[in-house]
């Protein structure tokens, strides 16, 4: 089988990986990128760009790139109770919203340009530790399998793959029930515009939130707790909107049909527990390291910043195999100084917005007094944002 070198062997093209790439080349290493898929390419996302986004694409130099794709900004937030009680706050950074198959080919073609080597579709299917290298097998999308040997290895693979099993991961087994679907709808099918505002609706067991991607459309990127119900997720989405008067009463009839036939994006089982952010040597970023609750807005920032937290700490300590231990050190101590109170609050919320009696007291104290969602809204950011 045939055997490639290169310095760092990243495993996903996602914000998580194609992030990590653009740092680590400004370090003159030699960087392979594996991605499964072809871009451009859909996936579970809100789509929400936070001000963490925007100051890693200023740092990256892409921030006019990105302008230029004509991001559509966001200005305030709005959560939206099935009792009638509507909470808003004012977002106090700047956010932005766009099409995930935009963002990921805008930030992996910027990797192209500097010089990383991109290999998609391709997937990683094995990787065993080799005295101070590890050795990838791939398989390529046409069937041919070759072996790539690295001195570091970086999982950016998203909240779920079949190598979580294979590397033995305690969560990769944990049934969560809880299952996240998105799609894009025209904003035609709206009966008024929101455009510059983030919605969250809520009911039993299920929230869906919305922000305008474009001019045209919307996404709506919905989360459901399984275990009381064994109904398709697009069927549940309907009855959603048929029988919640406050989610119902924004939408035009034929929104309806047209929900029953698009192409929608989901994945199932999704675990919002801890995880380890080094497993067998290999190093994780984004959703691969943690996934934060979609309410909070914060999954491409935190993978974005995961990947820039990375890049401080080679940057000082080099990828030889005699600094790995402080890279792996440094690594977890940092993930946990910034990150943990950001996903406890997050799945705090979520917790609370998915059961009925602790949404209603939750809704009514916020609409009591005023200054407690902002609050939220703080606990969810970056320190940097907050």
């Amino acid at each position: 089988m045939n055997e490639q070198t290169t310095d760092i062997l990243i495993i996903g093209g996602g914000p998580a990986g194609s992030t990590t790439a653009l740092y680590l080349s400004q370090l003159g290493f030699d960087i392979t990128v594996i991605e499964k898929k072809i871009f451009p390419r859909e996936i579970l996302c809100g789509e929400f760009l936070s001000k963490e986004v925007t100051d890693i694409l200023n740092e990256l130099n892409l921030f006019k790139d990105f302008l230029s794709l004509k991001p559509n900004k966001l200005k305030s937030f709005c959560a939206v109770d099935d009792s009638g009680i509507e909470l808003k706050s004012k977002l106090s950074f700047d956010a932005y919203a766009m099409k995930r198959s935009i963002f990921d080919s805008l930030l992996i073609e910027k990797a192209k340009e500097r010089k990383v080597n991109i290999i998609q579709p391709a997937e990683v299917k094995s990787i065993i530790k080799s005295d101070s290298n590890f050795i990838s097998e791939i398989e390529n999308g046409f069937g041919y399998k070759f072996k790539i040997k690295s001195k570091l290895v970086i999982g950016a693979y998203g909240k779920q793959n079949i190598l979580d099993k294979k590397f033995d991961r305690k969560f990769a087994n944990k049934k969560s029930n809880l299952n996240g679907v998105k799609f894009h709808l025209p904003i035609n099918f709206l009966k008024k515009s929101f455009n510059n505002e983030i919605r969250i609706y809520t009911d039993d067991e299920l929230y869906c939130g919305m922000n305008q991607v474009s001019d045209k459309e919307i996404t709506v990127c919905f989360l459901e707790n399984r275990k009381q119900s064994k109904i398709p997720s697009r069927d549940r989405l309907i009855d959603f909107i048929k029988y919640n008067k406050q989610f119902h009463k924004i939408f035009r009839e034929e929104a309806i049909d047209y929900i029953k036939s698009t192409n929608i994006y989901g994945t199932g089982n999704i675990y919002f527990g801890s995880r380890k952010v080094v497993e067998n040597g290999i190093i994780m970023v984004g959703d691969t390291a943690r996934v934060i609750s979609p309410l909070a807005g914060d999954g491409i920032g935190m993978a974005m910043e995961s990947a820039r937290m990375l890049f401080e700490i080679i940057s000082k300590y080099g990828i030889d195999d005699t600094n790995r231990e402080k890279i792996y050190s440094f690594y977890k101590k940092q993930y946990e100084k910034v990150f943990n109170k950001r996903l406890y609050t997050a799945k705090l919320i979520q917790g609370i917005i998915l059961n009925r009696k602790s949404r209603r007291l939750g809704f009514g104290l916020a609409k009591n007094y005023p200054a407690l969602l902002p609050y939220l809204i703080k606990f969810t950011r970056s320190s940097k944002t907050a």
